[in-house]
Order: C-alpha cells, then sequence, then structure tokens
C-alpha cells in the first residue's frame, strides 16, 4: 500500500514541474497604465528565473513602428525580472510591449500588454 501511494505522489509531483511555465507577475509600467512621464526601462517580472539570451521584449508605439531599445538583461539579484533600457524618452502616446520569456527549464511563453504616456 505504502509503494503505492508513494507512486501516485511521485506521478504527480513530476506532472506539476513538467507542466510549469513562466508566466508575467507584474510589469513596469504595467498594462493599462498612464504614465506621467516617459519611463527609462520596462521592467517586467515572471514566475520563474528567466534566460535573457533568449527571451525578448519589444516596445512598438500605436502605429506599429519599433521603439530602440537595449537587450533584454535580468536583474542581477533576481533573475525573474526582465529589464530593457529604453534608448530616448517616449513621447505622448500609447505602446505595446510584446514579450517573449525562456525560463532555465526552457520553457517559452509569450505575451503582450499596452500602456500609455502622457494624458
Amino acid at each position: 500500500m505504502r509503494i503505492l501511494i508513494f507512486a501516485i505522489c511521485a506521478v504527480g509531483l513530476i506532472a506539476t514541474c513538467a507542466g510549469a511555465h513562466p508566466t508575467l507577475t507584474s510589469a513596469t509600467p504595467g498594462a493599462g497604465v498612464s504614465a506621467a512621464s516617459s519611463p527609462t526601462e520596462l521592467r517586467l517580472t515572471c514566475s520563474e528565473d528567466v534566460v535573457p539570451r533568449f527571451s525578448r521584449v519589444t516596445l512598438k508605439d500605436q502605429g506599429g513602428k519599433t521603439i530602440a531599445t537595449g537587450p533584454a538583461t535580468t536583474e542581477p539579484k533576481d533573475k525573474k525580472q526582465l529589464v530593457v533600457l529604453l534608448k530616448a524618452p517616449l513621447t505622448a502616446g500609447s505602446y505595446t510591449v510584446e514579450w517573449h520569456a525562456v525560463s532555465e527549464d526552457t520553457h517559452a511563453v509569450k505575451g503582450q500588454y499596452s500602456f500609455k504616456v502622457g494624458p
């Protein structure tokens, strides 16, 4: 009986681990936020440590034009945070962040959200 219970628990644990994927838990500026002034960086926090080499963050203006940014890096003290520096201040308007994150266990997820700068 103990062996059967152990086997059931082991299968459940493996299935839980195998199904885990990183998710976006927060972002700065956040989805739907209207920032009074231009941010200097985009900061996306995931539920798992991410590999910046295989992850990317793209910023587009309301016309769909890609805005120049630095490469995606991780916060040295928190590998769950992807940080992208902006190369120039953003003008007033709407922006879309498209992101693709790869966790250390090679699971990949992607998504997008929008924010505004100015009134």
